[in-house]
């Protein structure tokens, strides 16, 4: 071998050595745990849970009987009208304009006992409104409200009571509300009813009565 390339191989031979005793120390280096008693480096992705906040929680479409908010008005008024048994003693239930061009409902008292009011804006389902009022024959707000839970998951829950003077003079009955993203369930413990809405379309319905009542 001549002589002038014995330095270039003690040079090479020297790192490589630096670099082998580098990458042995730095492996014997513990990795310091985290909060949860594992070393970072451990952690398998398996072992990670994200604990999501009550409004984020994902729930089942929120429907009734199959009609949803947001479905056409042509497919939700055939199924709407399709939940009225029909017989010589009934007629069919009332769809028609309120006056304000693009707001239409849907009124029926079902043979099942629940009175229903179904708001399309645009041609589309915006809100549905069932009534259990003990009036009815069907089925009741508490078992309504039962069958709900049982689909949706328990619901926040509020009351505001009144008072005079220190002594409690009503309620506002219990309120419910199931989330699922901009669209809301609500049950009324005084008006024994469950309404279906959403909160963007509702602001749009309020606008629109709004504009016909300038009118």
């Amino acid at each position: 071998m001549e002589p002038a390339l014995y330095p270039l191989l003690k040079s090479a031979l020297r790192g490589a050595l630096i670099l082998g005793l580098s990458l042995s120390a730095f492996a014997q280096i513990p990795v310091a745990p985290e909060a949860s008693g594992l070393p970072s480096s451990r952690r398998a992705p398996d072992l990670l849970v994200m604990v999501l906040p009550p409004a984020l929680i994902l729930r089942p479409v929120f429907e009734f009987r199959g009609i949803r908010i947001g479905d056409g008005m042509k497919a939700a008024k055939r199924k709407f009208l399709a939940l009225k048994v029909l017989s010589l003693s009934s007629k069919p239930a009332l769809c028609g304009s309120d006056g304000i061009s693009r707001i239409a409902t849907c009124t029926d008292v079902l043979d099942t006992g629940e009175y229903v009011n179904m708001t399309m804006l645009d041609r589309r389902v915006a809100q549905i409104y069932v009534s259990t009022d003990r009036r009815t024959q069907g089925n009741t707000y508490s078992r309504y409200v039962l069958a709900l839970t049982t689909k949706y998951g328990s619901p926040e829950k509020s009351e505001t009571k009144y008072y005079h003077n220190g002594v409690e003079t009503g309620s506002s009955g219990e309120h419910l509300q199931w989330l699922n993203g901009d669209q809301y369930m609500e049950g009324s413990e005084i008006e024994r009813a469950i309404t279906i809405g959403s909160k963007a379309l509702d602001v749009e319905i309020a606008e629109q009565e709004r504009l016909y009542e300038r009118n």
